[in-house]
């Protein structure tokens, strides 16, 4: 039996709800009809979830209706009366932006349609995400494609995969998502060697290809957001951060767990894992950081740092 990563919190419970519904949506544009078999399969989760969904949106004021038969099904209505429009201009602007969003991270025909059916509004949308990939992330949307073909035709993906710790091994998997965070791309996928379900970055695959197709296991979303994988081995680490870059520890851990000391000084605890990943992450800010604790990470990243000093030494 596949084992399956439940989803810890209702922040996440609630996204991906809100997801699903604008994922239900946009297939309706696009088919105009479909079954609730349909739907719970493309996204997942079972019937009543889906009838739940249904009613959601049409409360919402979605043109939807349900008829019940032989030949019945989720239609979407085909005319709706222009002076009642089923979603207000800042709400079909909010779509608009998520869809550009995903366009400018993935660059995909399906978001590039949406946003023509959408695009009839007037005036200049008042809210922006900008997404802008590197040269490596533009490269890397190419795995990006073919792991969704993958995904939405249920093949099986096979690729080398060099870890964390720099061991390569040759993976069979199967793929189930693929996520944007924090500028790198990831992959939710059953792995067949450990017999779960596990996150792999997409920078670290190589000769990527698909053969055989799968049957869909009952899967639910990672989390990205202090999930179990991201969170292991994590040590609290107590910061002394400059005010010059106290802006990034405001983005990250957000103002309750930023306190002030000084007119200069910022004291903040920041989980962190104790080896060389750690302390590549402070030392991206210098002279504006000091570790105060715990005393084992202090005097293991402080030698990571005479290591350094000796590396560039010996180097010429």
């Amino acid at each position: 039996m596949a084992t399956v990563c439940h989803i810890k919190n209702k922040k996440d419970v609630f996204i991906i709800k809100i997801d699903r519904h604008m994922g239900i949506v946009s297939y309706l544009i696009d088919h105009q009809q479909t079954t609730a078999k349909e739907l719970s399969e493309k996204f997942h989760v079972d019937r009543r979830t889906i009838m739940r969904d249904i009613d959601d949106l049409s409360l919402a004021g979605i043109p939807l209706y349900c008829k019940k038969g032989r030949n019945g099904g989720i239609y979407l209505m085909d005319s709706v009366e222009m002076n009642k429009p089923p979603l207000s201009k800042t709400e079909l602007m909010t779509i608009e932006t998520s869809l550009k969003s995903r366009m400018q991270v993935l660059h995909d025909d399906a978001a590039f349609n949406a946003i023509l059916k959408l695009n009839k509004m007037e005036g200049i949308a008042d809210f922006e995400i900008d997404l802008s990939l590197s040269t490596g992330n533009i490269e890397l949307r190419k795995i990006v494609l073919e792991i969704l073909f993958a995904i939405r035709n249920s093949r099986l993906i096979y690729f080398d995969y060099i870890n964390s710790q720099g061991e390569e091994s040759n993976k069979i998997a199967e793929p189930y998502r693929v996520v944007f965070k924090d500028r790198s791309w990831y992959m939710d996928a059953y792995c067949y060697s450990r017999e779960r379900f596990n996150v792999y970055k997409l920078a670290r695959i190589s000769n990527l290809n698909t053969r055989g197709t799968f049957s869909k296991r009952d899967y639910q979303p990672i989390s990205y957001n202090g999930g179990e994988w991201m969170e292991k081995d994590n040590v609290p680490v107590t910061l002394l951060v400059n005010k010059v870059v106290i802006d990034k520890f405001l983005e990250l851990l957000g103002r309750e767990n930023v306190k002030k000391v000084d007119d200069t000084w910022y004291s903040v605890i920041y989980p962190l894992k104790d080896n060389v990943f750690g302390y590549n992450k402070l030392l991206g800010y210098g002279k504006f950081l000091k570790v105060i604790s715990p005393d084992s990470f202090l005097s293991h990243f402080t030698a990571y740092i005479d290591e350094l000093k000796v590396f560039y030494q010996y180097s010429n």
